[in-house]
């Protein structure tokens, strides 16, 4: 009786994984989405590039509802057409031919308030993200919990071992701001409980690497039903640099020490802002472990998020027109003015414009383009970006 009770005790959990899974799955939906991308980079000689790609993501997952569920999703980018020079646009694998990759693969467990998740994952941090501005995005292996224990906070707490950029199929030890040795853990905290103010704090810990304290507190003022005046400041500070460090790289170091503010009017069809940032430190925060850091002056190429002491003003605004039988249509424009404060950086004025026409929740067109007028010898630079995009 005692060697049933344990085999029992032993196999009972798995029968019951086993249905609620086998239920999950049952219940599952599918989501495609297929995308043309064209990316035009005017440089000089020998940094001109073109190039083309068709693709996009097949994703299943099973009942999110259910305590025990599932995810898989595969992204592609292929080369079509001429080309010049396909690996500078970072549409496809580092050898520029084209990618196909699991970016999404776990198991996930729900509870009232709280959820964890397991396997190759996508995130959505300041500083771990998954990128949209191409094809196939960033991902993560590892695990990520979410929950609230005191109301008004959310708790976020991921812990990851590997990465695979949005130019590889590949989970390794590698990031975008170099090797992340061991793994990265991150805590996250989310605020809400005073009215209009949001509080939002994260905290990388990667003693291989670096570790990052990133803040955030947005404001909001209701002028009426439909306008609202809103503001932001950002603080970013890293340090405890560890052996695969670069305290001068771009994408992210253990010398970043980054303010940045903003201040917009948002309505019905206009959304306007002023920002600003100024980088203290020697270390870019472009990336930072991987995706594209969230920074208020971040336009399409043009940041201040670079290294070597940035400071940077921008414009940014956005208009939807009223919606047609073509569907809804909306500008967008960014003006960014930096310069830096270490005779190693670029100043630069940028020019940004786009047109994006959702023709229904179905189809869309992105069109995207930005000048840089550099102060000093380089030569400018335009950049190019059309993308259609068809979702099921």
């Amino acid at each position: 009786m005692k060697t049933k009770s344990a085999i029992a005790a032993i196999v009972y959990p798995y029968i019951l994984l086993s249905s609620s899974l086998t239920e999950a799955m049952r219940d599952g939906r599918v989501e495609t989405e297929g995308k043309v991308f064209t990316y035009d980079i005017d440089k000089p000689t020998p940094n001109d590039a073109y190039a083309s790609a068709v693709g996009g993501y097949l994703k299943y997952s099973s009942d999110t509802n259910k305590t025990i569920y599932v995810g898989i999703r595969f992204h592609a980018s292929l080369p079509i057409g001429a080309n010049t020079n396909p690996l500078k646009t970072a549409l496809f694998d580092n050898d520029g031919d084209g990618l196909v990759v699991n970016s999404e693969a776990y198991i996930g467990w729900r509870g009232e308030d709280r959820s964890l998740k397991m396997g190759n994952l996508m995130l959505n941090t300041p500083m771990m993200n998954d990128d949209t501005t191409r094809i196939v995005p960033w991902s993560y292996q590892g695990l990520l919990y979410t929950g609230k224990t005191i109301p008004n906070l959310k708790v976020q707490l991921a812990h990851v071992i590997n990465i695979r950029s949005h130019t590889s199929s590949e989970y390794t030890k590698e990031s975008a701001s170099g090797e992340i040795g061991d793994s990265v853990t991150m805590l996250g905290l989310h605020y809400n409980g005073i009215d209009d103010l949001n509080l939002h704090g994260y905290y990388y810990y990667d003693p291989d690497l670096y570790s990052t304290l990133f803040l955030q507190t947005d404001y909001q003022y209701k002028l009426d039903e439909e306008q609202i005046l809103c503001a932001s400041i950002q603080y970013v500070d890293s340090g405890d640099g560890g052996e695969f460090a670069d305290s001068e790289g771009k994408n992210g170091g253990d010398d970043i020490r980054l303010m940045a503010a903003r201040l917009g009017y948002n309505s019905e069809n206009l959304n306007i802002s002023l920002n600003y940032s100024q980088n203290f430190g020697l270390s870019g925060i472009v990336k930072g472990y991987g995706g594209l850091t969230k920074v208020h002056t971040t336009s399409m190429i043009a940041n201040g998020r670079g290294n070597y002491k940035p400071e940077t003003w921008m414009i940014k605004m956005l208009y939807e027109l009223p919606a047609t039988t073509w569907g809804v249509s909306e500008f967008g424009f960014n003006y960014t003015r930096t310069k830096t404060h270490d005779v190693r950086g670029s100043q630069f004025d940028a020019h940004y414009l786009h047109f994006k026409q959702k023709f229904n929740n179905k189809v869309s067109l992105f069109l995207r383009y930005e000048s840089f007028d550099y102060l000093d010898e380089r030569a400018d630079e335009k950049y190019l970006r059309l993308i259609f995009a068809y979702r099921l």
